[in-house]
């Protein structure tokens, strides 16, 4: 019978240095496509937490994870597009009332946008736990 060694099982010391090589060139190159954009779709399907990152400091400024939305000079879906939320991480100076929404409250955020403009979006748009957020300014 045929003993079996310990490197016949488990990687002997001189392979353990190549496989950790191995693996941090995966990493690196893994990074690497996600920093350039060409990363799998599998990578930019990853769940948002709702809220996980909403906090409101201590000048009343809520910081929060967002959707793309556009933004009114009033809280109101006839009033015109003055400027346009692309970003997914904002702050939200102050909260007022205004139309209802599909959020199933009547709560929107001001915000300035992403070109230069400010507004308000519905509160639906903004990843909140609840609307308004505790210590927020009313506008």
């Amino acid at each position: 019978m045929r003993s079996t060694r310990l490197g016949d099982i488990h990687p002997t010391h001189r392979e353990i240095p190549m496989m950790l090589r191995t693996l941090l060139a995966m990493a690196v190159a893994g990074v690497a496509l996600a920093a350039s954009g060409t990363a799998p779709a599998v990578a930019a399907a990853a769940p948002r937490t709702a809220a996980a990152n909403c906090h409101v400091d201590g000048n009343g400024t809520l910081h929060c994870g967002n959707g793309a939305s556009d933004l009114r000079p009033e809280p109101h879906f006839q009033a015109p597009v003055v400027s346009r939320l692309t970003t997914t991480y904002s702050y939200f100076d102050c909260w007022t009332e205004g139309d209802p929404h599909s959020g199933g409250n009547d709560i929107w955020y001001h915000t300035d946008g992403d070109d230069g403009g400010h507004g308000f979006l519905p509160a639906q748009r903004v990843l909140t736990p609840q609307d308004p957020m505790p210590g927020m300014y009313h506008c």
